[in-house]
């Protein structure tokens, strides 16, 4: 089940008024460390504890590096990881050089197997 609150944002009209709009907005988020993902995951396969946190670390540890050496790194039918700049624009096209990439962020677009699973989400709504 997933929680969900109301929440209202104001929304200002060229004419100077605000009006307000209401959202719903996920909410009460549990976080899973990766000790406690690594023994789920062991319960369902025949690798121990650790040594599907070993493998979760080592691939931690290696994103940022695959990253820059500016690959892209799909993971089946999990997603894909990839570098996506902030950048500013210019002028012309000689002034478009690598000091107006101001800011790299990664990226995740998730496979469509994991957009599926969640086609049945249910929805609570909380205070």
């Amino acid at each position: 089940m997933i929680n969900y609150k109301v929440t209202a944002l104001a929304d200002k009209l060229s004419t100077g008024e605000t009006q307000y709009k209401y959202y719903p907005r996920i909410c009460n988020r549990q976080k899973l460390k990766l000790r406690e993902l690594s023994k789920d995951i062991s319960r369902q396969c025949s690798l121990t504890e650790t040594d599907v946190y070993g493998v979760l670390r080592t691939l931690i540890t290696n994103l940022p590096t695959l990253l820059l050496q500016n690959k892209s790194i799909e993971l089946d039918e999990f997603g894909i990881f990839s570098l996506h700049a902030k950048v500013e624009g210019s002028a012309t096209a000689k002034e478009a050089k690598a000091s107006k990439i101001k800011e790299l962020k990664i990226a995740f677009r998730p496979h469509k197997y994991l957009k599926e699973g969640l086609l049945n989400a249910k929805f609570k709504k909380v205070k």
